[in-house]
């Protein structure tokens, strides 16, 4: 009897049946499972200068800063004022009016929110 199943050709089919069955199934599990994930598909990295504009709080003048958390900022000529906290300087609000006397300066904001300059010069 088991010499009449391993002749039989319709067996071969039965085992290929089930491969294509179990590979349908898992692929499917695959893409169940990565659904929640959001994963479309792959992409691939290339050097592309993006020039993203960051979102920047707006201050009416340098006064109104005193909302900021304490710490060490630079407010360029622009108005743009940096957090000096580590070495990237992240562009974090837009000061609308800055006096000559402010612009390329130091400031600094303490836990009780007085804006005060830095004597120092940013080298």
């Amino acid at each position: 009897m088991t010499k009449k199943l391993l002749n039989n050709k319709s067996g071969e089919s039965f085992g290929f049946a089930l491969a294509a069955i179990l590979m349908s199934i898992s692929i499917f599990s695959i893409a169940f499972i990565s659904e929640g994930n959001k994963i479309t598909g792959f992409a691939a990295k290339e050097n592309v200068d993006v020039n993203v504009q960051p979102i920047l709080i707006m201050f009416k003048d340098v006064n109104s800063l005193s909302t900021l958390a304490a710490g060490n900022y630079y407010i360029d000529s622009d108005g743009i004022v940096y957090w000096m906290g580590d070495e990237s300087k992240p562009a974090i609000a837009k000061v609308n009016f800055v006096d000559e006397s402010q612009k390329d300066r130091q400031i600094y904001i303490d836990d009780n929110g007085r804006v005060g300059y830095v004597l120092n010069s940013i080298s």
